[in-house]
């Protein structure tokens, strides 16, 4: 009797954590793919607002650390003699790749192209740098690993739909309001901050990276979470080419991205990181189709 009934409860043990299992499967199959290519478009996103053109004095310190401290026999030479004496033209190469990356890695669109030159990105990243004091070369072989995973799950994973978007772009922009409101409506350059004024990495460095800006510039990007969504439910056509015409605005403005005064040629205190913002939501609203499914093969091979 006794045995019937451990029989009876371990079979029961092993239904609640089959359930769990497959509840476990089911959420990380439906979500997964999306929050790992949000963390490593995230990443991306948040360290573009200091590659400023034209001198490009924080990108000059990676190229240093690379010649002081190389990581592979001739790296150092390569830093020197290549890379930089041609600083602007790498430094806007650098300043577009990493825009492009986060904009393709957010919105879901081409992203085993976006999962191939983030390997590259980072691996060129850690040449530079991971042998210099403070840093842990460990980051930059998980940034390939993350960028390994994100193309192991392309098959997998859809786009961002625009509704979506247009919501995330609203609350950024009403955070970006909220955190720059004591600087005034025009801004101040995000001097002056009532979120994110600690020195600690999370929240403080991501927000600071992430919510800039001002009031006015908070108040375009609700204004453009709102025509995201409205746009949504338009022609497929009416959606392509307003997605186009994001794009190649978002890449005309950060052409004219620069230390004097440190903005895009708008103002109200616009950096990289919006640029990066406008194209993704340009990229969201490409009409996208599913693509067909795969057929279904029995045992004989045949499709079913």
């Amino acid at each position: 009797m006794a045995t019937m009934q451990d029989q009876r409860q371990d079979r029961s043990v092993g239904d609640r954590v089959s359930a769990i299992t497959s509840t476990v499967d089911r959420i990380a199959g439906a979500y997964g793919p999306a929050m790992v290519r949000w963390f490593l478009g995230l990443m991306w996103l948040s360290n573009v607002n200091w590659k400023v053109p034209p001198d490009f004095g924080g990108l000059k310190n990676y190229v240093q650390a690379g010649i002081d401290h190389p990581v592979l026999p001739g790296s150092a030479w390569m830093f020197e003699h290549i890379v930089l004496p041609n600083i602007m033209p790498f430094g806007y190469m650098t300043l577009f790749v990493e825009v492009g990356l986060a904009a393709l890695l957010l919105s879901g669109r081409f992203l085993r192209v976006a999962a191939v030159i983030s390997v590259l990105q980072a691996f060129a990243i850690g040449l530079s740098v991971a042998n210099a004091p403070d840093e842990w070369y460990w980051a930059y072989l998980l940034m390939i690993s993350l960028s390994i995973a994100v193309l192991v799950q392309a098959p997998r994973s859809r786009p961002t739909a625009p509704r979506t978007m247009g919501v995330v772009v609203a609350l950024v922009g009403v955070v970006t309001a909220i955190t720059t409101i004591k600087g005034g409506f025009g801004g101040d350059n995000s001097v002056t901050r009532s979120l994110f004024t600690g020195r600690n990495d999370i929240p403080d460095e991501f927000g600071n990276a992430i919510f800039i800006g001002s009031i006015a510039l908070g108040l375009v990007l609700i204004a453009l979470g709102v025509g995201t969504w409205a746009l949504a439910h338009a022609r497929a056509e009416v959606r392509r080419g307003a997605g186009i015409a994001m794009i190649v605005v978002a890449a005309l403005l950060l052409l004219t991205y620069s230390d004097s005064p440190d903005t895009l040629i708008i103002g109200l205190g616009s950096k990289a990181v919006h640029c990066g913002i406008l194209a993704t939501v340009g990229l969201c609203l490409l009409p996208w189709r599913d693509p067909a499914p795969e057929p279904v093969t029995g045992r004989s091979g045949t499709e079913s």
